[in-house]
C-alpha cells in the first residue's frame, strides 16, 4: 500500500465516505456488459445453486438449481445457463465488419470490433466458481451415456476462455467489481472488509442519511443484504 493509499483511507475513516484514489477510470467498461450473480452449494465446489443473469437490470433472468447434488440437474442448469450466456456473446458477431479483400498489403485495416461480449461478476470468487464451472463442462459429451446439451461444453469453452483473460492484466473481458473498485476507491475498512461488494458499495455511494460505517454495517447483515455469492453460509 502506498503512501497516497493510506493518506486515502485515513480521508474516509474520518470523513465516513471512500475517497477516490484514480482520477480516471483504469478499466473499459461495455456499455452493455453481461452480469452474473451465482450461488453455489457450501461445502461442495462448483455445486450451483443459482444465478442470476442478464445484461438489463430490469429484465434479469434467475436460474435455479433445486437439488445441487443431482448431476442432471446441474447440466439442465447448465443448459439454462448457456442459452443466455451464448445469446448474449453471438449477439455481437453481427458487430464484426468483414474484412475487404481489395485491401491492399500496405493499407491500414480497420479494427476487427469495436467492442466486445464483457462480463461482470461481483467478485473474484465468482470468477473462480466460472473457471471451476467451465472446467467441469467443456468436455462433456453430448452423446451417448450421460450426454449434455451441445450448448453445456461450448459454455464450458467460453468460460475457461474468459476466466483465463483475467490472469492478463489489461484484460478486461471478466471483470469482478470488488477488485475494480477497490483499484479506484479506498475505503475506512480493511481490504478483507472491501471483498464484500455491499459493504465496499456502501463507502463509496451510502444512502441518504448514512455514513459509509453505517451503509457497510447494513450490508454486513445477511438478512437484510443478501451477499452477493458465490459462497452461501451452511446454516
Amino acid at each position: 500500500m502506498s503512501p497516497l493509499t493510506s493518506l486515502a483511507r485515513l480521508l474516509a475513516a474520518e470523513t465516513g465516505r471512500a475517497q477516490p484514489t484514480k482520477s480516471v477510470r483504469h478499466v473499459h467498461l461495455s456499455d452493455r456488459p453481461l452480469v452474473v450473480v451465482a450461488a453455489q452449494l457450501a461445502g461442495e465446489a462448483c455445486a450451483p445453486l443459482a444465478a442470476l443473469v442478464g445484461d438489463d437490470p430490469a429484465r434479469p433472468r434467475l436460474l435455479v438449481v433445486y437439488e445441487p447434488r443431482d448431476r442432471t440437474q446441474r447440466f439442465a442448469w447448465a443448459a439454462g445457463l448457456a442459452g443466455t450466456v451464448l445469446g448474449y456473446i453471438d449477439g455481437y458477431a453481427k458487430d464484426v465488419p468483414d474484412q475487404d479483400p481489395e485491401l491492399g498489403a500496405g493499407a491500414v485495416k480497420p479494427e476487427p470490433a469495436a467492442d466486445a461480449p464483457q462480463l461482470v461478476v461481483p467478485n473474484p470468487q465468482t470468477a473462480g466458481f466460472l473457471r471451476l464451472l467451465g472446467r467441469s463442462t467443456r468436455f462433456r459429451r453430448t452423446t451417448g451415456e450421460y450426454a449434455v446439451p451441445e450448448s453445456v461444453p461450448l459454455l464450458g469453452r467460453w468460460l475457461t476462455y474468459y476466466s483465463e483473460r483475467t490472469e492478463v492484466t489489461p484484460s478486461a473481458l471478466m471483470l469482478p467489481l470488488t477488485a475494480v473498485l477497490a483499484d479506484h476507491w479506498a475505503s475506512g475498512q480493511s481490504a478483507t472488509e472491501d471483498a464484500l461488494l455491499g459493504a465496499l458499495l456502501g463507502w463509496i455511494d451510502p444512502p441518504a442519511g448514512l455514513t459509509g460505517p453505517q451503509a457497510a454495517r447494513v450490508a454486513e447483515d445477511p438478512v437484510r443484504c443478501p451477499p452477493a455469492g458465490p459462497v452461501t453460509d451452511p446454516g
